[in-house]
């Protein structure tokens, strides 16, 4: 069986997750594994025994062995590690955000148009069962027509260089994006900083998806309890997607269970949201529906697999077999331009449209 050598640019903990999970695919190789720490490197050894293990990424370049490259390197860097990449002939796949400027991901894009490479973007909850089979479900119609999606993205997480909103949003902004097959068009978002002025640890947020649906979410990285949690509310239900709930990760209510009048009152009382910037960490309350949804609720089948080794097996088909891969170059350009445009209202304090191009 035909596999691709790939190079992992990072051996972080998140890189090390990724070198696991390409180690169990048939169809990957693990040929280079480069990360400037020692310490890093020495654990990738157990992991990919033949693979070239460097601190130098002109090193993996030059060797020619890799076909693709996989970059797990702090944000910053993403940007100009995979133009590199993409410019030495390589298929690409680039952990969130794809780049930290609109400008930056138009050129990664447009580079990867003129080298008839793939550049895939690591939006892992594209490829989580739940999220697959919620998309489904909205395409077939069950939930009606979609008005609002509340997302909360909470926990407690070490130091991060980026803030709350760029560490956290691009994954509920890459699933608003794929549940609505639409382009969020304008932002507006209140942070609270915990100890640095100017990178807020916990934002509120309001994003539009032009005259289609809503979406609220709130992110946290000094929240005490961990949750991650997206409910999707449309004219005849609401859907449950709880990824800390092992048993019960999808959940579906009819709108009978829930009632009209609910349902209504809740879009109606989204409609108005504002973030209180005094009270951000609790401008959710009384908004989010998991909040006044019936216990139980319809238990959704979901496929198998863990969505990194879902991710991880979508881009190796994409490089050998050469399909459209699914959180593409346009994925990863228009999550940053809500991004971008999420920033500036964080720092000029009010509603952003979003570039279009």
């Amino acid at each position: 069986m035909q596999s691709v050598p790939i190079a992992l640019i990072g051996h972080g903990a998140w890189g090390e997750k990724i070198a696991r999970t390409l180690s169990r695919l048939e169809r990957a190789r693990l040929s280079a594994v480069c990360d400037v720490s020692a310490p890093a490197r020495e654990r990738a050894r157990a992991l990919a025994p033949d693979a070239c293990l460097t601190a130098s990424f002109t090193e993996v370049l030059a060797r020619g062995e890799a076909r693709a490259a996989i970059i797990a390197t702090p944000p910053s860097t993403h940007a100009a590690l995979a133009h590199s990449a993409l410019e030495a002939g390589l298929d690409v796949m680039v952990e969130k955000p794809m780049a930290l400027r609109l400008e930056e991901a138009r050129l990664l894009e447009e580079t990867a148009r003129a080298r008839g490479r793939v550049l895939m973007v690591g939006h892992i909850l594209e490829y989580h069962p739940a999220v697959v089979e919620l998309r489904r479900r909205i395409d077939q119609g069950e939930l009606g027509e979609v008005r609002l999606i509340v997302s909360e993205r909470l926990g407690s997480s070490p130091r991060r260089h980026e803030n709350a909103w760029w560490s956290l949003g691009p994954h509920d902004v890459s699933v608003l994006r794929l549940l609505t097959g639409g382009r969020p068009t304008r932002v507006s978002l209140a942070g609270w900083a915990s100890d640095e002025p100017g990178r807020p640890d916990v934002v509120a947020a309001r994003v539009e998806v032009g005259q289609g649906p809503l979406a609220l979410a709130h992110f946290s990285l000094v929240h005490p309890q961990k949750v991650r949690r997206i409910v999707v509310v449309g004219s005849e239900g609401v859907a449950v997607f709880d990824d800390l709930r092992a048993e019960q990760r999808l959940s579906w209510f009819s709108s009978a269970q829930v009632g009209r009048a609910r349902l209504d009152d809740v879009v109606g009382v989204a409609r108005g949201f504002e973030p209180a910037r005094q009270h951000v960490r609790d401008v959710l309350d009384g908004v989010a529906p998991s909040r006044w949804l019936p216990s139980g609720g319809l238990r959704v089948p979901l496929g198998e697999g863990s969505p990194l080794e879902l991710e991880a097996e979508h881009f190796v088909a994409g490089v050998l077999d050469g399909h459209q891969v699914r959180s593409d170059a346009t994925s990863g350009r228009e999550v940053v331009a809500v991004l971008e445009a999420g920033q500036r209202s964080l720092d000029e304090r009010g509603a952003m449209e979003v570039s279009r191009d």
